[in-house]
């Protein structure tokens, strides 16, 4: 029940997370390779200054370097190098206060030399803070230049993993994608290229398949209340749609939708040779689910028997049908586009593309509270053993 009121909400995530999946990827390892890079400058290689000023002192040496420069003034009287020292080192009077406060007591001498260059250091403070804002670093000094760089780095990957992912020019030569050959009316299966298909693939099967509705109000039947075109597709591993029925007024009925039941082999992407179509009824306290087999999984009795407990095993064929019922919905599943994988895996044994219309009707009296209509089972096809509730 909760994965059914969840699924409806994820869907439109899970298909983007899978398209986007193999550029971020490559994302995460372009990242790690930015944090290695700078962790191997900063901690492995560090940069060694060489020629460096006397503003890059740190704050011990720069306190010794303001002394030298107080005792030379004092004894050689000569304001102009003290100047010159002064600038070169990026000295601001705060420092020289600091050191006469720290001096006071313990050298009276050093302390009244210092006073001295004080004088000199306020004459020259402009120019003294113009020498020290070239080591201060701006928004990107310190730490922020490798955090800038890092996430940086990962705004560049994420567009152009978006612009890959979307806008990605087919490749040509020995690396063009075969296109899969349609099934014709009446064939039962086809066999495609067996290769994951891209983002712009699956939307245009979706597309393909919702231009393919049934207009009930054509063929003079009663329009349904929800109808929805599903679409699987080679590489979409997370496939798992969710629909909400509702009545035109807004009231809600119950939920369907159709997703992957089993798989068959190994490796990525996932070869789906079942999926299942379930239906939600408010008013009832069933799931009633149907599995849609591919036509070796309905041949082979134990994976039937292992996908029992999930519900009635139905072998998909062009345009087939079936129905799904509760006490007071009906839902209609038919088959729109059936088309095989191929490969080294048993022949009709996989899904490459399998699109279904799912249109859900209430049952005479669901909504006004009477007594429902038998079950109407009369277009339905495959087994028509018991169906099975979870």
């Amino acid at each position: 029940m909760i994965k059914r009121l969840t699924g409806q909400f994820n869907i439109i995530g899970k298909a983007a997370l899978s398209s986007l999946a193999p550029s971020l990827i490559r994302l995460g390892f372009v990242l790690l390779g930015v944090i290695i890079g700078l962790v191997w400058a900063y901690q492995g290689a560090p940069i060694k200054f060489r020629d460096a000023e006397p503003v890059h002192l740190a704050d011990g040496y720069k306190d010794q370097w303001i002394k030298m420069t107080a005792v030379e003034l004092a004894e050689s009287g000569d304001t102009e190098e003290a100047r010159r020292k002064v600038v070169e080192a990026g000295v601001s009077p705060d420092l020289i206060r600091t050191l006469i406060e720290d001096n006071q007591a313990s050298d009276p001498l050093l302390a009244n030399q210092l006073q001295g260059l004080l004088t000199v250091a306020e004459a020259n403070s402009s120019a003294a803070a113009e020498q020290a804002d070239k080591i201060e670093g701006g928004f990107l000094g310190g730490i922020m230049g490798p955090l800038a760089c890092i996430f940086g780095t990962a705004l560049i990957g994420l567009l152009l993993a978006l612009a890959l992912t979307f806008y990605w020019v087919p490749p040509i030569g020995k690396w063009a994608k075969k296109k899969p050959v349609r099934a014709s009316a009446g064939e039962a299966s086809v066999v495609g290229t067996g290769t994951p298909s891209t983002h712009a693939e699956r939307v245009a099967a979706h597309k393909a398949g919702t231009e393919q509705k049934t207009d009930f109000a054509a063929v003079g039947e009663e329009p349904p209340v929800s109808q929805y075109i599903s679409t699987y597709i080679l590489g979409d591993d997370l496939y798992d749609d969710s629909y909400s029925i509702e009545t035109e007024s807004g009231e809600f009925l119950g939920e369907c939708g159709s997703g992957i039941s089993e798989t068959i082999g190994v490796g990525e992407p996932k070869k789906v040779t079942a999926t299942e179509v379930w239906l939600f009824d408010k008013n009832d306290i069933r799931t009633v689910t149907k599995v849609l087999m591919s036509e070796h999984a309905y041949n082979d009795q134990a994976l039937r028997t292992k996908l029992a407990p999930k519900g009635e095993a139905v072998l998909v064929t062009p345009a087939g049908v079936s129905v799904l019922e509760t006490q007071t919905l009906r839902v209609q599943v038919r088959i729109i586009d059936l088309q095989y994988g191929g490969g080294a895996l048993p022949p009709n044994s996989y899904f490459e593309r399998l699109t279904v219309e799912i249109a859900a009707w209430p049952k005479e009296g669901g909504l006004s509270g009477g007594s429902p209509q038998p079950p109407d089972t009369s277009a339905a096809f495959g087994d028509t053993a018991e169906l099975l509730n979870y």
